[in-house]
């Protein structure tokens, strides 16, 4: 169940009736708490005039932090909201915090003009494939695809599909079923050790790449898997009472594929967008595990960074030298003692 979870749904005139009132629905009963937050208070009507809905909350008054969710219907609407600073900031700033964006059919107009989609993959609407297309995503025609932190379908049709995905992405994530099945400890053990053979990975990569891109985008990518690293172990033996995290590097993904003169630059982005894909739904399902408030936010920070490690091997960029500077866990967050319940 989804007791505690607040989910928004952005609205506005002409909002596709079915793909707005059957993710609401579906969410609420699984006892989540969903508003309907339009551009003003003002009621809007549906695309085809079979009924019209009044927001309860308007865009201007809410804040990104107070949701863990976010959806964004098609129809009409998103041509409406996509124009509206107001709810572009939002949307952006949401997208920031790694949590679950729902869109369906035209819904994702808005992140278009959010400037969000670049190396994303997603599928919409046949219609605005070629707009995603321009953006830099990649387009898939299939009922459902979760890349990250994004959830998006095509259709009405895929309704189903659809409301279920963003249900597991709220309720448990999209681990796969032994590890979210792990206790706290063991748990920590995996996640330690998949930092740790990253950061030797990406310190092999980077010693073996031609291009000056490339050597400084894992250099970067290694110093802050060595932080990671860092907050993991200190929190490993806090809750262990001061015992070391026994390190496997070669159970992990990344961990099996030895870095050697003849690595190709393709395979070695291959490797590390599966090893951040991993991290990443691994550091959400403990965000929804954890009973300790700073610990949820502390696994969601680790979430959003892998996210963005993702998407930076997704674009190719090089990093600039400060990227990591945001880091600032390791320095300021102090875990409470007797953390029995972190989930």
């Amino acid at each position: 169940m989804l007791t505690n979870k607040k989910i928004a749904i952005l609205i506005a005139q002409k909002f596709h009736e079915e793909e707005t009132t059957s993710p609401r629905d579906c969410l609420r009963e699984k006892n989540a708490t969903v508003d309907l937050v339009g551009l003003d208070s003002s009621e809007v009507t549906g695309k085809y005039g079979e009924f019209s809905l009044k927001p309860d909350k308007v865009i201007s008054e809410v804040k990104p932090e107070d949701y863990d969710g976010l959806i964004i219907p098609g129809g009409g609407a998103p041509e409406r909201i996509r124009v509206n600073e107001t709810a572009l900031e939002f949307v952006k700033t949401f997208w920031q915090s790694g949590r679950p964006v729902a869109a369906i059919c035209h819904g994702p107009q808005v992140l278009i003009s959010a400037g969000v989609l670049k190396g994303v993959t997603l599928t919409c609407y046949v219609g605005i494939r070629d707009d995603v297309l321009n953006v830099g995503a990649k387009y898939v025609d299939q009922p459902v695809c979760v890349d990250g932190q994004l959830i998006t379908s095509r259709t009405p049709d895929d309704l189903s599909a659809f409301n279920e995905a963003i249900f597991k992405a709220l309720h448990t994530g999209f681990l796969e079923k032994e590890e979210a099945e792990l206790d706290v400890l063991k748990a920590l053990e995996l996640a330690i050790s998949r930092e740790k053979g990253a950061q030797e990975f990406y310190l092999g990569v980077s010693s073996q790449m031609g291009s000056d891109k490339l050597k400084n985008k894992f250099s970067y990518l290694a110093t802050v898997e060595v932080e990671h690293f860092e907050q993991l172990s200190e929190l490993f033996k806090q809750l262990s009472g001061g015992k070391e995290p026994v390190i496997n590097i070669n159970n992990t993904e990344i961990g099996k594929h030895k870095v050697d003169a003849g690595i190709s630059a393709d395979d070695a982005i291959a490797l590390a967008i599966n090893a951040e894909q991993k991290a990443y739904d691994f550091y959400r399902n403990a965000a929804l595990k954890s009973k300790n408030s700073k610990v949820k936010e502390m696994f969601e920070f680790l979430a959003t960074e892998e996210l963005e490690h993702k998407r930076l091997l997704l674009l190719d960029k090089a990093v600039s030298s400060g990227g990591h500077g945001h880091f600032q866990w390791a320095t300021h967050f102090d875990i409470p003692p007797g953390m029995d319940d972190l989930w």
